[in-house]
């Protein structure tokens, strides 16, 4: 539930309202395996959410480097 709640607070700035994404949205898992690692609860909520939001990051100029990546090894098998 705190990733959903986190994944909300995040996506508010685009939309009206703060409610938690669903729960298939491929994120969760991303901020799971994050708070699986980590020991979130010592942490205040200003570090964790820093910390959520800086897992998300990764997540996502990881993914965008794999999609230039695939388009290069397209580009020359095509």
């Amino acid at each position: 539930m705190i990733s959903r709640r986190a994944l909300a607070a995040i996506d508010a700035r685009e939309r009206a309202d703060a409610t938690p994404v669903a729960r298939h949205d491929e994120r969760i898992d991303i901020l799971v395996e994050f708070l699986t690692g980590c020991r979130w609860r010592s942490l205040t909520a200003d570090a964790l959410s820093r910390h959520l939001v800086t897992a998300l990051d990764a997540w996502h100029h990881e993914s965008q480097w794999l999609e230039i990546e695939l388009l290069w090894s397209l580009d020359r098998n095509g």
